[in-house]
């Protein structure tokens, strides 16, 4: 047997002219020895935890459009911006409210103290006009009676008579045409009827003067010294209200 040199394998030498087959065998010399450099293998992966399994990868997103506000955000915004001016707005009507009410109402009694002030004046004004009225005509009336009863003659009498009783009505109808105070109404009244008495005695007075009458005369006078008794009366009940 022999080694192909070219295939490297054994082969069958050829047998010879005598059909024996030689004994000889070629041995193949060895190959020669190259170096290989050793080959740097990578280190094992390392093992995988056992919780790496359920790591979800997340997976590459496209880059983000840039963020739009919320819908809400802008009705949102006006929202408070109108409660906080309704608020703002709230609190300055309620101040004006406030103080409109407070003028009115300080109004309200302003005018009702001026009405009653008012009232008052008027009061006032129509007590000193009855007042006025009062002292120029009773001022009268007694000067007429004083002297009626110092009177010496009958000329002068009957003239002092006369003169009384246009002084005693002429009293009588500015009284009536006047503005009587509630409080003096009563004295006033009291001086109606007493002027009254005295116009009708004055008269008496006057007639029996005309007639000669000395009887009719005295009882004339008597008549009207009772009436000028009741109009003092009168006068000092109206002095007890004026003062």
């Amino acid at each position: 047997m022999s080694v192909n040199p070219e295939n490297g394998s054994f082969g069958i030498p050829p047998v010879g002219g005598d059909g024996e087959v030689g004994t000889t065998v070629a041995i193949a010399e060895p190959a020669p020895m190259v170096a290989v450099q050793p080959t740097y293998e990578l280190p094992p992966p390392p093992q995988t935890p056992p919780w790496g399994a359920q790591v979800a990868v997340a997976p590459a997103q496209a880059p983000a459009s840039p963020r739009r506000r919320p819908r809400w955000i802008v009705p949102t915004g006006i929202a408070i911006i109108g409660l906080i001016a309704a608020g703002t707005l709230g609190g300055f009507l309620y101040t004006t409210i406030g103080q409109r009410d407070t003028a009115r109402h300080q109004l309200a009694s302003t005018q009702a103290t001026l009405t009653d002030t008012q009232k008052q004046l008027a009061a006032r004004k129509a007590t000193d006009t009855y007042v006025n009225l009062y002292l120029l005509n009773s001022g009268r009336v007694e000067t007429d009676y004083l002297s009626l009863y110092g009177c010496g003659s009958y000329t002068a009498c009957r003239s002092l008579a006369q003169d009384a009783l246009t002084d005693m009505k002429a009293f009588q109808t500015a009284r009536a045409g006047a503005t009587v105070p509630s409080a003096l109404a009563s004295a006033d009244s009291q001086l109606g009827d007493a002027l009254s008495a005295a116009i009708a005695a004055d008269q008496g007075v006057i007639n029996a003067m005309d007639a000669g009458d000395r009887t009719k005369l005295d009882a004339a006078y008597t008549k009207l010294d009772a009436a000028m008794l009741s109009f003092a009366k009168a006068e000092s009940a109206i002095a007890v209200v004026l003062s």
